[in-house]
């Protein structure tokens, strides 16, 4: 879903941007509660008109990275 926000802080839903195959990476570095949802009503324009699945995928990594830091 694609809501974008104009200088005036006025929004609106328009046309989504992604396409089939997009997809977007976040790294947490500290405990996190995230939520997400397809937009799955059928009456919202963002999608279409066509709601379809999503997948998400959390991985759990070792900790923090070293970031080369002195």
């Amino acid at each position: 879903m694609y809501v974008p926000v104009e200088r005036d802080g006025s929004m609106a839903i328009v046309d989504g941007l992604s396409h089939p195959g997009s997809y977007v990476d976040l790294r947490a570095e500290r405990d996190v509660l995230a939520v997400l949802s397809n937009c799955p009503q059928i009456h919202n324009p963002c999608n279409g008109y066509n709601p379809t699945p999503i997948r998400c995928i959390v991985k759990q990594g070792s900790g923090i990275e070293d970031q080369g830091s002195d």
